[in-house]
C-alpha cells in the first residue's frame, strides 16, 4: 500500500490565497523553506517526500503529490534540486484532472534532466555505501553556498535520520522532463538557478526554463539552496507567481 506523504506545516495564512507547497531536494529538510513563508505569509507546507515506506521514485511520489493537491486546493507548487522533476510531473497529473490546483510553480537549482549532474550511479552508490553523518555533512555543505542560517542548522544535520539510504538512492535514478515540459505552458511558472550553484550549470536552468513556453529564468547570487541563501530574494520570485496564478485562475473562473 502507497504511504501517505509526511506534511510539515510551516506558516499559516488567508485562506482565499494558494497554498504553498515545497517539495526539497534529497537531504534537504522540509522546513528550510520556512524563512521564505514568514516573509509572505501564506499557508505553506513542506513535504517530506522521502519519509516512510514510499515508494520513492519520482513518478510514484509525483503521483502521492498530486493526490496532496486535490485536499489543499489551489496550490504553487515549490521545488528545489529532485523536488523540481517532482512538482513539474505532479503538475502535469493535476492539469489531466478535471479540477485544476496547480495555480503556479517554482522550480528552483535543477535542470530539465539529470545529464551533467555529476556520475548519477556513484552517487547512488556512495548513498548505499557510506551512509551516515559524514556523508550527511558533505552533502549538505555542497548544498549550501553560504553558511546556513541559525536556526536551520540542526534541521539540517538532524534530518536525515528521519529517511534511509535506499529511499534516498531510490529517488535518484535518471530522470528526463524534456518530453513533458511543454505540457506547463499554461502554469505561470519561474525557474531559479543560483549562480554559485556547484551541482546545477546556468545551461541546466535554461534548458529547464526554456522546455516552458512562457515561463521566467531568475538568476540569484546563491549555490545550489537558494530558497535558504536569500529568503528575501526567493520571496519575491514566489510572490510573483502567486500574483500571476491568481489572475489567470480567476480568468479560468470567469
Amino acid at each position: 500500500m502507497t504511504q501517505a506523504l509526511a506534511k510539515f506545516h510551516l506558516s499559516h495564512g488567508p485562506k482565499n490565497r494558494p497554498t504553498l507547497v515545497f517539495l526539497p531536494g534529497a537531504l534537504i529538510p522540509p522546513n528550510a523553506i520556512a524563512p521564505v513563508t514568514r516573509i509572505i505569509k501564506l499557508r505553506a507546507i513542506g513535504v517530506g517526500w522521502l519519509e516512510g515506506a514510499g515508494p520513492h521514485d519520482l513518478h510514484s511520489v509525483a503521483a502521492r503529490v498530486a493526490m496532496l493537491l486535490r485536499e489543499l486546493g489551489p496550490t504553487v507548487l515549490i521545488g528545489h534540486s529532485v523536488g523540481t522533476p517532482i512538482a513539474a510531473l505532479a503538475a502535469a497529473i493535476d492539469l489531466r484532472s478535471t479540477k485544476r490546483n496547480v495555480v503556479g510553480l517554482v522550480l528552483s537549482n535543477s535542470g530539465a534532466n539529470t545529464k551533467g549532474h555529476g556520475d548519477v550511479e556513484s552517487v547512488i552508490e556512495r548513498v548505499l555505501q557510506t551512509w551516515g553523518p559524514p556523508l550527511w555533512k558533505a552533502m549538505t555543505e555542497r548544498s549550501l553556498g553560504s553558511a546556513c542560517p541559525v536556526e536551520l542548522v540542526d534541521s539540517f544535520m538532524t534530518y536525515p535520520r528521519r529517511i534511509t539510504a535506499e529511499a534516498t538512492a531510490e529517488s535518484l535514478q535518471q530522470t528526463d522532463l524534456t518530453s513533458m515540459l511543454s505540457e506547463l505552458s499554461s502554469v505561470p511558472t519561474a525557474v531559479v538557478h543560483g549562480s554559485r550553484d556547484p551541482a546545477r550549470t546556468l545551461s541546466h536552468a535554461e534548458s529547464l526554463s526554456n522546455g516552458i513556453p512562457g515561463s521566467r529564468l531568475v538568476v540569484l547570487d546563491t549555490g545550489h539552496t537558494s530558497c535558504v541563501e536569500a529568503p528575501a530574494e526567493f520571496a519575491q520570485v514566489i510572490r510573483s507567481v502567486v500574483e500571476q496564478g491568481v489572475k489567470a485562475d480567476t480568468g479560468r473562473a470567469d
